[in-house]
């Protein structure tokens, strides 16, 4: 079974290695990346409905919902950035520029993270050898760059 979640999450991460590039062209053909971004959410909330209500759906409490710290919005919002961000950012950089540093982003952040045990999770220190890896990630996103920092 771990197999498959593996495959799934590369066929995941082939599929929104399209998504800036797409909807940077959506942007130029709408005139726009705030329209573009907003067709895109719009068509995500779609399909969410479609699974929502083809999969068994449970009501939403509003309770609940009104019960939740306010931190748990971060997700929503950092999904609407993401993909703004990608818009605007991958058709300057190139898809995989933007995406190494999306992963140094990504990779930093969880260390720091796991550091201080964040969101209810068990504090994992930064040890030497995350702190290489991390610092390899540097280096991989610094590569994607270095060719148009050396003017080749």
């Amino acid at each position: 079974m771990t197999v498959l979640y593996l495959l799934t999450a590369l066929g995941l991460g082939a599929i929104i290695s399209m998504q800036p590039a797409i909807n940077a062209q959506m942007a130029v053909r709408l005139g726009s990346p705030l329209a573009a971004a907003t067709c895109s959410i719009v068509i995500s909330l779609a399909m969410i409905v479609v699974a929502w209500t083809a999969f068994g759906r449970v009501p939403i409490s509003w309770s609940k919902l009104a019960s939740l710290p306010w931190w748990v919005l971060i997700g929503g919002a950092a999904g609407a950035l993401f993909v703004l961000g990608g818009i605007m950012a991958a058709p300057k950089l190139g898809v995989a520029a933007f995406f190494t540093c999306i992963v140094l982003g990504q990779v930093v952040g969880s260390a720091i993270l796991d550091q201080f045990g964040a969101f209810g999770l068990d504090a994992q220190p930064i040890s030497w050898t995350r702190a290489v890896g991390i610092l390899l990630v540097v280096a991989g996103a610094a590569m994607t760059q270095a060719q148009s920092w050396l003017g080749s």
